[in-house]
């Protein structure tokens, strides 16, 4: 059986309750409250950067635009402007076959290779010496429109047998992209 209780253990129990309460009101009301300002505020600084950094965008816009222009002259160095694929590739192969007979080489044959979509792309076989195959490879990539050389394939046969550096049988790929010509 339980005795009364004194006088001190009643304020101790109302001391519990007290702070049982206390702490009760602060995770249900206070915390919540706090937590919410807190977020608010992380929230406001989130949005002030964000303006901050489209100030910045909105200022660059003539800069970006006069960038944009720049490299819109400058496409006409990267493309060749054709009506249709097959046009590509007969300006492709004709560009070609200028530089290696240029370069004093043997253009033999032109055919077309698949590329990629928009890209116009041709095999090519001549005979070269190691110069005159440098000098139609400097030709082809250092002129605008720059074309790309993707594969180079040499056959040496007759430097086997005469031990020197003599006529090779080579086979090229190159490709440039396509840019639809304009309808007159």
């Amino acid at each position: 059986m339980m005795g009364s209780i004194s006088a001190r253990e009643r304020r101790l129990i109302a001391l519990l309750i007290l702070t049982a309460l206390g702490a009760l009101i602060w995770m249900l009301i206070v915390a919540p409250l706090m937590n919410g300002f807190t977020t608010r505020q992380e929230r406001r600084e989130q949005l002030a950067l964000q303006y901050q950094h489209n100030l910045r965008t909105i200022g660059g816009i003539p800069r970006l635009r006069r960038q944009a222009e720049r490299e819109a002259k400058a496409i006409v160095d990267f493309q060749i402007s054709s009506a249709n694929l097959e046009g590509g590739r007969e300006w492709l192969k004709a560009r070609v076959q200028r530089a290696i007979e240029k370069s004093g080489g043997e253009f033999r044959d032109a055919g077309d290779a698949e590329g990629r979509p928009g890209w116009a792309k041709v095999r090519a076989t001549a005979r070269l010496t190691l110069p005159q195959l440098a000098a139609a490879l400097e030709q082809i990539q250092n002129a605008p429109p720059w074309l790309i050389v993707e594969t180079v394939t040499i056959t040496a046969n007759d430097a086997l047998v005469t031990g020197q550096s003599s006529s090779m049988d080579v086979q090229l790929e190159a490709s440039v992209p396509l840019r639809a010509a304009a309808a007159r």
